[in-house]
């Protein structure tokens, strides 16, 4: 398929409804209803996969307003400042949310946020053996808890989550190929 045309429906201060209009490969025209973020360079986002020298996953209970509920992540943010590099950014946002420091950044893989609405993409980096500095520093519209989840005892973590809480599965995917690739 191949997109034809596209037209701006709605803007605001940090999205863009877009309607693109493509043809289908038996020549009909379809139209698609997707979102842009406005506010990003790059790819849109980073995210951060932080293991403790004690082997300990940093993990988000983030609230996220969108789905009204408190969200199982990994650290991480967008690609907001353009005078940062991707990896620069995943350093601050480590930081600002976690107060954990990385002395190692490995990007590891680059997945699509949710496909079937926006293009918008996160790199993910690996770092390992995170130290804590206690420098945190979120923004007022950040509310969430971190939390240190041994390496051990994250499946049982992840399948008994608090209330109110839903799980990126982002996150067990994304440890299964850290442990597919040997990395943890």
């Amino acid at each position: 398929m191949k997109v034809t045309k596209r037209e701006t429906a709605f803007e605001g201060k940090y999205l863009r409804l877009v309607r693109k209009t493509s043809v289908t490969p038996t020549n009909e025209e379809v139209i698609w209803e997707t979102v842009e973020r406005t506010n990003v360079y790059g790819n849109g986002a980073v995210g951060i996969v932080a293991l403790t020298r004690k082997g300990e996953f940093i993990l988000e209970r983030h609230w996220r307003a969108p789905i009204e509920s408190y969200v199982i992540q990994f650290p991480g943010g967008l690609t907001d400042n353009h005078q940062e590099s991707p990896e620069e950014t995943a350093r601050r946002e480590l930081r600002e949310e976690t107060g954990y420091e990385a002395n190692e950044l490995v990007l590891f893989l680059s997945v699509p946020t949710c496909p079937g609405l926006s293009s918008s993409t996160v790199g993910f980096y690996f770092a390992p053996e995170v130290e804590y500095t206690g420098d945190v520093k979120r923004d007022i519209a950040e509310e969430m808890e971190i939390l240190t989840i041994p390496k051990n005892d994250l499946p049982k973590f992840l399948l008994n989550l608090p209330d109110n809480t839903i799980l990126d599965l982002k996150v067990p995917g994304i440890i299964w190929l850290l442990a597919t690739k040997r990395l943890i």
